[in-house]
């Protein structure tokens, strides 16, 4: 056993640095304390998390003790950690979705048709990023040392730090080639834009004029369609007025009484007859040039629906500083290294254009869970379209207003991958998909990664201050690139090529990945549980009842 963490047949080969074994056991057994249920499932839980974790472990120590004692390689302890933190990635998301209470799986077609090509990418691309990172280890030694001490690659060289952001930048290359050709082609049918509102008198009139001088540079007719949900302020009155008032568009308001949004864009599409649905939130604006934009990928037939850049409205408050952060990243690079390889997992339904010949085959908007733009563009995957985020497509979009607004909101769409994925777990490990055999798991383990980013922190503080003496091996560079390190180097370098401005406000925004974290734990903790009653004490059944009493069927009548 190795020194301060549970690592078997590690005679020979020293002991660890960071407890990283133990800080999952922790985290697993807190996690499982603090689920939504009862004591009896929270225990079933804990057990599963554990036995999963502790098996992955005692594979792993004995695949290293047979290599090193074949002589064929030697595994470090650090490595052979390193393996189970990142299969603990994956033991925690299986767990919540075998005893969570998530949407049932859909029932749509299950066709999906990646194209050969796009693995391809995707293989090279990775293989591409291993070589580079080694490269660089060994050409650079002594600027990775360097880096090393500033814990920019983790205190333990490039490894999967480097190796991520590099597979993302080579991507992100042949995604934006992609884009660019897409860009070129020539495409504008008629447009339906659905717009559901719900009280939104303060923010529908600037929605509407914002399509109408979209529209003036379109080229076909676009009608406007104002589902108002239930609303009880005056937002069909202030709809009707500004549609009166637009210049080029036409468009009508619908009434749905029942609230809900995905009941009303239901209802919206059942009035339409356009074939290329706009979805568009009604505190959304639209910059000119977006809808032409978004609509040229449409020539491509298996395109089913596409997204763009959601800035935020404002720049004056905290929220809004590290949302313009976390959108360049998020949308203007990352998406666009999904591109790369017919990838996107789905795009916000702030803004999104459809198919509406996909939207119809797939069964429309799902009504009742969270992530429902996700899930729909997922839906239309398994039906063998794909998605486009174009982040030349501009649109500008409120951000919240206060810390419980964010919270909420955050809560929520964290909560989303789990109701996404039992919705589509036809799809989940589809090697016919993309989204679905490799993008999906990746971000719910990402998922994971995310919701111990604040333990971990809190686990090296803790260890680092009181177990000082014990952990003497304990460097503190890799739990500061975990937090920072390439994180960091990635977003100034997106901000300065994308936003120069929106440099300043990368130290925030590294301050708000942690508070991500403390809402992404929030968000698996906010799942139910349904309770679990031990064997022993569930009532009988009436057959087992009349057996053990011995009394016959007529007489219990």
């Amino acid at each position: 056993m190795s020194k301060h963490d549970p690592v078997i047949l590690a005679a020979g080969r020293g002991n660890v640095a960071v407890p990283t074994r133990l800080f999952i056991i922790v985290f697993f057994i807190t996690f499982a304390v603090y689920a939504y249920s009862n004591r009896w499932r929270r225990l079933c839980i804990g057990l599963s998390l554990l036995g999963k974790f502790a098996a992955t472990c005692v594979v792993v120590d004995l695949l290293g003790w047979v290599l090193h004692e074949l002589e064929l390689v030697s595994l470090t302890i650090f490595t052979q950690q390193v393996i189970s933190a990142l299969l603990a990635l994956a033991i925690f998301p299986h767990t919540i979705m075998r005893h969570a209470k998530l949407p049932p799986a859909g029932h749509g077609p299950i066709s999906p048709r990646t194209p050969s090509n796009a693995y391809l990418r995707l293989f090279l691309c990775l293989t591409l990023a291993v070589v580079v990172a080694a490269l660089i280890e060994q050409v650079f030694i002594r600027a990775v040392v360097d880096l090393k001490m500033f814990a920019l690659l983790g205190g333990v060289g490039p490894g999967l730090f480097l190796v991520q952001q590099l597979f993302a930048a080579f991507t992100a290359y042949f995604g934006w080639r992609a884009l660019g050709r897409s860009r070129r082609l020539e495409f504008a049918p008629p447009l339906a834009v659905l717009v559901p509102a719900h009280d939104e008198a303060h923010d529908i009139a600037a929605t509407i004029f914002a399509i109408d001088r979209a529209a003036a540079s379109y080229p076909e007719h676009i009608h406007v369609y104002i589902v108002d949900n239930a609303s009880t302020d005056s937002t069909v009155a202030v709809a009707e007025q500004s549609i009166s008032e637009c210049a080029v568009v036409t468009g009508e308001v619908l009434e749905c009484s029942i609230p809900g949004k995905a009941i009303a864009l239901n209802l919206g599409l059942a009035h339409i007859r356009e074939q290329f649905v706009v979805r568009i939130d009604a505190d959304t604006v639209i910059a000119p040039g977006c809808l032409q934009t978004a609509l040229r990928h449409f020539a491509d037939p298996k395109v089913g629906s596409v997204g763009g850049l959601p800035l935020p409205r404002k720049l004056e408050t905290w929220i809004d500083k590290v949302r313009l952060v976390e959108v360049l990243l998020r949308h203007g690079f990352f998406q666009v290294s999904l591109d790369g390889y017919q990838g996107v997992l789905g795009v916000p339904g702030m803004f999104s254009v459809y198919r509406r010949s996909a939207l119809l085959q797939v069964g429309g908007i799902v009504e009742g869970m969270n992530g429902e733009d996700t899930d729909i563009c997922l839906r239309m995957d398994s039906a063998g379209y794909h998605t486009v985020a174009d982040p030349k497509a501009l649109y500008y979009s409120e951000t919240p207003r206060s810390y419980a607004h964010l919270r909420e909101q955050r809560i929520r769409w964290f909560r989303s991958i789990y109701h996404i994925t039992a919705h589509n777990r036809g799809t989940l490990l589809d090697r016919r998909s993309m989204a679905g055999a490799f993008v999906l798991p990746f971000q719910l383990i990402n998922s994971a990664r995310r919701a111990m980013l604040v333990p971990i922190l809190i686990y090296a503080v803790l260890v680092e201050g009181v177990f000082r003496s014990t952990f003497d091996y304990l460097r503190w560079q890799p739990v500061v690139a975990t937090i920072l390190g390439m994180q960091m180097t990635l977003a100034l370098l997106v901000c300065f090529f994308w936003w120069r401005r929106s440099v300043r406000h990368v130290p925030a925004y590294l301050l708000f990945r942690l508070l991500r974290s403390y809402f992404t734990i929030g968000a698996v903790l906010s799942l139910v549980f349904p309770p679990l009653e031990p064997r022993l004490h569930r009532p009988l059944n009436r057959r087992q009842s009349s057996s053990t009493s011995g009394v016959s069927g007529p007489a219990e009548k």
